[in-house]
């Protein structure tokens, strides 16, 4: 009794057919885990988020107040504004729940569009009084992209 096989023409055409088959699933997977990527909201936010501080100015107004104007210039509205502080030997970090920071009235609700400004105000009195007056940089954060920042290292002291 004579066994029989497949063709080895048959045989080529399903190795063909697996393979594609296996292709398609792989392509179909990569194309969805890329595009799954490319849309999440950090990437996102910072492809959009673009904003400069114009100036710093300490104690412009008297009593250990640095005023800082920031504008907006991404997409991403902005809002919930925190400082870095540096003057070379001492770093100071205030976030943006901190009762020293104040928004110029810019919120969640009613956050920095597109080419709009406001001035945050850090009061540094308390404990940080005069550190105004070392400044080397100041660096703005903020809550709506925390995966960017803007960073000046031009102070004007009054």
């Amino acid at each position: 009794m004579a066994r029989k096989g497949v063709s080895p023409v048959v045989a080529v055409v399903l190795l063909i057919a697996v393979a594609i088959a296996i292709g398609i699933l792989v392509t179909t997977w990569i194309t969805h885990w890329t595009s799954t990527q490319i849309s999440s909201q950090p990437i996102t936010c910072a492809i959009n988020t673009n904003y400069i501080i114009e100036s710093v100015e300490y104690n412009k107004t008297g009593g250990d107040i640095l005023l800082i104007k920031v504008t907006n210039k991404g997409a991403e509205n902005l809002y919930g504004f925190s400082t870095v502080m540096d003057n070379g030997t001492y770093i100071l970090d205030v976030n943006s729940t901190s009762w020293r920071i104040d928004h110029g009235g810019i919120s969640k609700t009613y956050p920095l569009r597109r080419e709009k400004s406001t001035y945050v105000t850090v009061n540094l009195t308390i404990n940080y009084t005069g550190l105004g007056e070392s400044l080397t940089d100041v660096r703005v954060l903020n809550s709506a992209c925390n995966a960017v920042s803007a960073k000046t290292t031009f102070i004007t002291q009054y």
